[in-house]
């Protein structure tokens, strides 16, 4: 978004773009009847619901989605047009280090404070909190001051120009600074904000409940009342779609979609999804520090078949580190073949002749197929000789300061999603002090990752990404796996807008 270009307003371009789902409007009408528990409420068994009553301790799509119902952001991605539509803000500007955002006029929040400057830069505060819990924090590394020069303004000071800035913002949501005040340490537990539901109850490792905000700046939502149960196995959320206790699932099994197809009261949406699954090193444990060993489980790993035999083919292997249609995929770059016999004479050089020992962690239930995933990954590094232990673990174990936050673990499977840009993966996972995740270091890389973060003209700034991506790729810094479809399932006259971002919205639902 260049120098003084002025965003769209989010429901308009919603009404504009194509991706609503009806399901069939004949078959009896005593049937359509059981469809949905009511045309007031949805109700949605997922498999990732918020693991905390804190809006920022997480940074995953779907928790994002539970979230943006009470909380908005500034802006968001248009996905297809690739580019940002304000929220909060009105229009913003990009000149040099600073970007200056004008907000939306009488915006109130639930308690009825009108929206200001003053509560994004309060908000910001609270996500650069990592003592307090927040996971968000890294978004605003390179965030100087949030400057506040009237109640519609609000001005980012950055270290440098940084041109992918609004990628740092979407998905960073504004809480009321007057709630703040009020509440205190217990914020989190009256979490107020400004979107078209309001926040009722929430249930640790459980349900999310809210209710229509009747007065939303952006118009009414047709359903009154969303409620997010939190359902790790398949089997237990399809059979509540199938018995009408669900409304909506998200992670449909593969093999059974053939058979939902057929079923009366359910129909299947599939859209491809933008998370990346792979498997990353953490430098800072041994045997990941060395490049030899990186190289050696590359090529032990065939991607490709994990697709075509657990996926039934409905996947999308990544060539390179991102997906191709992500910005910055390098067409010319191809992923590591799979050649057992290779990975073991890399070993035999790095000093592991006999094999290497290693643990490859996971949270069952979290992603789909993730366990059957790990196993056949095992298996396929067995024969490049290594000996795998397979660890899985509660996702806030996994996640969190202990897991892959703290740099506790070694070698996982994760996946990564709404990565639309390339520089988010690689200045999330692989620059320097970013985060603990893969503790990797290299100032060639870093080097390359800050010169694209200042580079205004895209087509430059996409050239420096293939380097960065060459290098990544040379270095075999992690093993890209593939893209999936996400699959969900519907009762048939619940009409939603497919998203590829892994949020279920209630605001775009309707019940028929």
């Amino acid at each position: 978004m260049g120098k003084g270009t002025t965003c769209i307003n989010r429901r308009e371009f919603l009404k504009g773009t194509a991706g609503l789902i009806v399901g069939a409007a004949s078959g009896p009408l005593l049937l359509r009847k059981g469809f949905a528990a009511s045309r007031d409420r949805v109700t949605i068994f997922h498999s990732s619901v918020a693991d905390s009553i804190h809006p920022y301790n997480h940074s995953s799509s779907p928790i994002y989605g539970n979230w943006q119902h009470v909380m908005e952001p500034l802006i968001e991605l248009d996905y297809d047009k690739k580019d940002y539509v304000g929220v909060l803000a009105d229009s913003w500007q990009f000149q040099g280090n600073r970007w200056t955002f004008k907000l939306r006029k009488s915006i109130k929040f639930h308690n009825g404070a009108p929206l200001t400057s003053k509560d994004v830069a309060f908000s910001i505060e609270k996500i650069r909190d990592e003592k307090g819990g927040s996971l968000q924090a890294s978004n605003f590394k390179d965030v100087t001051e949030v400057q506040t020069p009237d109640d519609l303004t609000v001005v980012f000071v950055t270290k440098q120009p940084l041109a992918i800035f609004l990628d740092r913002l979407e998905n960073r949501f504004i809480l009321s600074k007057v709630a703040g005040d009020k509440f205190g340490d217990k914020l989190y537990e009256n979490p107020i904000g400004t979107g078209p539901y309001k926040f009722v109850s929430y249930q640790r490792g459980g349900n999310m409940v809210f209710t229509r905000n009747d007065d939303y700046w952006n118009g009414k939502a047709a359903i009154k009342e969303v409620i997010f149960k939190k359902v790790t196995e398949d089997a237990a959320r399809v059979a509540a779609l199938e018995s009408g206790q669900a409304d909506f699932i998200n992670n449909v099994p593969v093999h059974e979609v053939a058979r939902l197809k057929k079923h009366p009261r359910v129909r299947i949406d599939q859209v491809e999804g933008l998370r990346m699954f792979f498997l990353a090193f953490n430098m800072a444990h041994k045997p990941w520090d060395n490049k030899l060993v990186r190289q050696a489980a590359n090529y032990c790993v065939d991607a490709p078949a994990i697709v075509k035999n657990i996926f039934d083919g409905i996947g999308y292997p990544c060539n390179g580190p991102v997906g191709s249609n992500v910005i910055g995929a390098d067409p010319k770059l191809k992923r590591y073949p799979y050649d057992p016999n290779k990975a073991k004479d890399l070993l035999a050089k790095a000093g592991f002749p006999n094999g290497c020992d290693i643990q490859l962690y996971y949270s069952a239930g979290r992603y789909p197929k993730d366990r059957e995933v790990c196993q056949v990954v095992a298996a396929q590094m067995v024969k490049g000789g290594f000996r795998v232990e397979l660890i899985s673990q509660e996702w806030a174990l996994f996640w969190g300061k202990q897991g892959v936050n703290g740099g506790g673990l070694p070698f996982y499977y994760i996946g990564r999603g709404s990565l639309t840009d390339a520089d988010t993966l690689y200045d999330q996972y692989f620059r320097t002090g970013t985060t603990k995740r893969t503790n990797h270091s290299n100032p060639e890389l870093d080097k390359l990752v800050e010169e694209q973060q200042k580079t205004a003209d895209q087509k430059k700034r996409v050239a420096i990404l293939h380097k960065a991506g060459k290098l990544i790729m040379d270095e075999a810094l992690f093993i890209p796996l593939y893209n999936l479809a996400d699959i969900y399932g519907a009762a048939r006259n619940l009409v939603w807008k497919k998203r590829p971002d892994e949020k279920i919205l209630g605001w775009d639902m309707k019940i028929k």
